[in-house]
């Protein structure tokens, strides 16, 4: 009897060893996720992405080892600052217009509490790691994070070589004092990127989520002088759709970003300001290299999801502008590339996602449970190889200023304050130069855009009647103050 007792007790131990083994090697078998984005850099502001005039090599390999989703797109902004709403709609799964991020007058505690990214996988067992440019808030940042080093939560401009920061305080329930970056942020972020991985191999017990966002290549145009040097200005050639100005106000036409340089636009001024910005894009390139070099040196090489994107495009000299509020292409697209396992190599597909789909897509690589808040699409059914392409038709919104939409080969922009149309014919005319709006041949094709537009803004819960456009927005709760140097808060 004795000895059947003790049999029971080892068969008992040894099932509880087998399942304590199957745990652990269930959970090193989750697949480590490394987000890496970068603020206002433009799809094309890449070798990958056929332009020969700027120097990649790091992301051109990594666009090589995966897949690169050509069409991704930022659904609009709020604010003068597109990059918070961005960064809202990244880490809540949401549109545009439901994030609860948006009116800063209502107090924290009262928003509506929507599962973050990062909390979302910390809850799943994930140690959820952030450095570099939040933006969102700090409530938001200790839900989402475990560890973090070389935060930078936002503010009016920066100067890369002295840059607040902070850091996620051991328990991830507080922050550290600000402290200046003391060397460029780009350099900073990739330093305390590589410092997390290279310490997390002494503990993989747990898979990694690695939120990593650079301030480049946002200005002010800093970067090392050798990079400056490898684009002198007068070897840029200016952009196909340059022009000295814009041809209408499109609204917040006077801001900060569009007041960078002379207006109208010179053009030797465009050429160095353009230099400035592949500068800065190669400086991070280098950084981003350091980070992809000690993952593929570490034991999470062969299961990591890499995703490498920006929070939106930006003008840089295109259609007379400089910023990143309007609907025209080279601003509402951003780079794409997402590597890993069993995801296409050196290959290249349409995509038409909106960035707040990355929560959800990562969340199903991972076998985690996607909210039922998330409103996003998941596009693994792009990664299976199913589709090429999620939406046939894109939105985009601009404050109360804009209204865009698209699909693969029309595009229609309304600005409602001044009563403005264009229609662009893409499949002829990707540089957005020829309006046809006007143009009789396209009446019809007009008309279905504006009834594709008026059903995007419906599903979108859009607030603004295009009648009506100030004082629906207003009464959304929305601030409809044009922009002036004191709005500090947005920028």
């Amino acid at each position: 009897m004795m000895f059947n007792k003790i049999l029971v007790k080892l068969a008992g131990y040894l099932i509880l060893f087998l399942l304590s083994i199957s745990t652990a090697y269930s959970k090193n078998e989750k697949p480590n996720v490394l987000f890496i984005l970068t603020d206002d850099q433009s799809f094309d502001a890449l070798g990958s992405a056929n332009n020969p005039h700027i120097k990649t090599p790091n992301l051109d390999k990594l666009a090589a080892q995966g897949l690169t989703l050509s069409h991704v797109y930022n659904q609009g902004s709020w604010s003068p600052a597109v990059c918070a709403p961005s960064r809202a709609m990244i880490n809540t799964g949401r549109n545009l217009f439901e994030t609860g991020m948006q009116n800063k007058e209502v107090p924290m505690d009262a928003r509506p509490d929507y599962p973050l990214w990062g909390e979302t996988f910390r809850n799943a067992g994930y140690e959820t790691f952030m450095t570099g440019k939040w933006h969102v808030s700090r409530d938001a940042l200790l839900r989402s994070f475990d560890v973090g080093q070389a935060v930078h939560e936002g503010g009016m401009t920066y100067d890369h070589y002295n840059a607040v920061m902070l850091d996620i305080n051991e328990g991830g329930n507080s922050v550290s004092k600000t402290y200046s970056s003391k060397k460029h942020t780009s350099e900073l972020i990739a330093d305390a990127a590589v410092n997390y991985l290279q310490k997390k191999q002494d503990s993989q017990d747990n898979p990694f989520l690695m939120y990593v966002a650079f301030l480049a290549p946002h200005d002010e145009r800093q970067s090392p002088s050798h990079f400056v040097e490898m684009y002198p200005g007068e070897s840029i050639p200016l952009p196909a759709s340059f022009k000295q100005q814009h041809h209408l106000d499109q609204g917040d036409f006077w801001i900060r970003d569009e007041k960078l340089l002379s207006i109208p636009r010179k053009e030797d001024e465009m050429k160095t300001f353009i230099g400035e910005y592949y500068a800065m894009v190669s400086h991070l390139d280098e950084q981003v290299g350091r980070i992809l070099a000690t993952l593929e040196s570490s034991t999470f090489a062969d299961n990591t999801i890499i995703i490498f994107t920006s929070d939106h495009g930006l003008a840089v000299g295109r259609h007379g502008l400089l910023g990143k509020q309007n609907q025209y292409d080279h601003s509402i697209r951003a780079p794409f590339i997402i590597a890993g396992k069993n995801i296409d190599k050196g290959k290249t597909i349409k995509g038409n996602i909106y960035l707040n789909s990355i929560f959800p897509t990562t969340a199903e690589l991972a076998g985690i449970k996607v909210p039922s808040t998330v409103q996003a699409k998941s596009f693994v059914p792009l990664l299976e190889g199913k589709q090429d392409s999620m939406n046939d038709t894109i939105y985009g919104a601009y404050r109360h200023f804009q209204r865009m939409v698209r699909t693969d080969d029309f595009k229609y922009i309304y600005y409602p304050l001044i009563k403005e149309t264009q229609l662009f014919n893409l499949k002829n005319d990707p540089e957005e130069l020829t309006n046809i709006a006007t143009d009789a041949k396209y009446a019809e094709q007009l008309k279905r855009m504006k009834q594709k537009l008026t059903t995007l803004m419906k599903q979108y819960k859009d607030p603004v009647d295009l009648n009506n456009p100030m004082s629906t927005y207003s009464d959304a709760g929305f601030n409809t103050d044009a922009w002036s140097l004191q709005y500090t808060e947005y920028h």
